[in-house]
């Protein structure tokens, strides 16, 4: 029974090693364990495994090809998340574009403009998402939490330098959404870190499936947050005019009311009720959907065991 259970120590431990380590170090210590058996020693066989399960795995970062390695893992970060804001200016200004051009063609174009710039946004959020898909092969490998976090805080600081530009210059209500943006950075946290988790340990689509729906729920929660919190539920109607006032009966359809301006066929949100919420909340819901594509594509690039060295052929001896 001992011998089991530090065998399975055993193979806990292997996993968290890299893939072209893994063979070496589980001979290694299997030969180790075999000698603490043969001598009788299982409290000894049981701390030596326990050790080794509960041990850090090392990835040793030195020389040029680390500090490049390291290099590449910052700027990659770092400089995704201003893309995302990039991509939602060159969206929109698309959607700008052909909204003038339309306008007097055709009577939809109005109807037409925010499934545009969400449609352009996905497209271009997708585009960046490759990239750094491939980028991300060539990156540091950490766990699944610091990888969740690496993709997350620059995203946060390329959010409060937005929000601080934007006050600055005299914005109104820039602040309010900062409850329902840090909601939404938690929530995508934990989205993240799930799909890291999952794409560790070689379960690749359940971790993009896992992703993608943490990913909208976060999306979702953070819009229904500053939705309740800056439009009531109930109004007094006054001039006859409907009441400034959302049901939060249709919370849950929020998040694409903002996307594509529609209830579906659904009664709720009424016309007047997707006026106010895309009102209230219009750039926040195109931002989560520009940064969530490439936020998973690293999470879960960066967090596959890298592909084991395939050996070469021994060398023929010459004849003599």
């Amino acid at each position: 029974m001992t011998r089991r259970v530090a065998a399975l120590l055993l193979r806990v431990a292997v996993r968290r090693w890299p893939a072209e380590l893994r063979a070496g170090l589980a001979r290694e210590w299997a030969a180790e364990l075999h000698e603490l058996a043969r001598t009788g020693r299982r409290w000894g066989m049981l701390r030596f495994a326990a050790s080794l399960a509960a041990r850090r795995a090392a990835t040793p970062l030195t020389g040029r090809a680390g500090s490049r390695r390291l290099g590449r893992t910052a700027g990659v970060l770092l400089l995704a998340p201003p893309a995302c804001v990039a991509v939602l200016v060159l969206a929109g200004a698309v959607m700008a574009l052909t909204h003038g051009w339309l306008e007097m063609r055709v009577p939809w174009t109005a109807a037409a403009q925010l499934p545009t710039w969400s449609a352009l946004t996905a497209l271009l959020g997708t585009a960046l998402a490759l990239g750094v898909t491939r980028a991300a092969r060539r990156t540091v490998r950490v766990g699944a939490l610091p990888t969740a976090l690496g993709v997350v805080l620059p995203i946060a600081a390329t959010v409060t330098a937005t929000l601080a530009l934007l006050a600055a210059r005299g914005e109104s209500r820039v602040w309010e959404t900062v409850p329902g943006l840090l909601l939404w950075l938690a929530l995508l946290t934990a989205a993240l870190w799930t799909a890291g988790a999952l794409a560790r340990r070689g379960r690749v689509r359940l971790a993009w499936s896992a992703g993608l729906l943490g990913a909208l729920v976060a999306a979702d929660a953070a819009v229904v947050l500053a939705v309740v919190t800056s439009i009531p539920a109930t109004a007094p109607v006054a001039d006859g005019l409907p009441p400034d006032a959302v049901d939060r009966i249709s919370a849950p359809l929020w998040l694409f009311t903002c996307w594509t301006d529609s209830s579906f066929g659904l009664p709720r949100p009424t016309g007047w009720e997707r006026f106010l919420i895309t009102d209230r909340v219009l750039v926040e819901p195109m931002f989560h959907l520009a940064c969530t594509p490439y936020a998973l594509a690293y999470a879960i690039a960066a967090a596959r065991p890298a592909p084991a060295a395939v050996p070469g052929p021994e060398p023929v001896p010459a004849p003599a």
